[in-house]
């Protein structure tokens, strides 16, 4: 049997449900993202004597990215980089490498890591992003918390490409400077490491 009371509350439920609805967030989605073929890390340094740079596209990321109804990504997290030291090369031959591969320390800590467990993610134009990642980076026996920033691509197979760059002093890191020809070459101090990866959906 009906009341006034009930047709009453019915009429204000009817009401109110579309717009309590419009409240509830949209439902996202979490995939895992990977890279590996499709990455490439470039350390650029100066010396007394010329400019030099070190690169690798042997890299390992993995991530977990999470997107709207709609495809757009909102945040990616549990972000993990590894870039073994040895797969990086330089345009003057295995001395200038096995140099570098001692100031940093290699046999005793062969890796590079960057862990994030939160990156920010903001919408540019078009299938553009801006992320930031805070985290901890870690070459030789050195840590340091750190915050990575560039560009994510959304590209049409739902791949997603990121580019950036870092500005950092070695010396942070416990890396010595590379030294050839008995101390006639000698590395500066800061190096800006510029990355590129394509992770892709599994």
């Amino acid at each position: 049997m009906r009341t006034p009371a009930r047709e009453a509350t019915n009429a204000v439920l009817f009401v109110l449900l579309p717009l309590l609805m419009s409240f509830i967030p949209l439902r996202f989605s979490e995939q895992h993202y990977t890279a590996s073929n499709n990455v490439k890390i470039t350390v650029l340094g100066t010396s007394n004597i010329h400019d030099w740079d070190l690169v690798s596209e042997k890299g390992n990321c993995t991530m977990t990215v999470q997107q709207d109804a709609a495809g757009n990504i909102s945040g990616m997290t549990n972000l993990q980089f590894t870039l073994s030291v040895n797969s990086l090369k330089s345009k003057h031959g295995s001395t200038m490498d096995n140099n570098a591969y001692k100031a940093m320390n290699a046999s005793s800590y062969p890796n590079v890591t960057f862990k994030s467990s939160s990156v920010t993610v903001k919408p540019g134009a078009g299938n553009v992003y801006t992320v930031s990642a805070p985290g901890k980076l870690t070459i030789s026996s050195g840590s340091r918390d750190v915050t990575l920033a560039g560009t994510c691509k959304v590209n049409p197979d739902k791949s997603v490409t990121i580019t950036g760059s870092y500005k950092l002093k070695t010396t942070d890191y416990n890396v010595k400077p590379i030294s050839i020809m008995l101390g006639a070459i000698k590395t500066g101090p800061d190096v800006t490491i510029e990355y590129s990866l394509t992770a892709k959906p599994q």
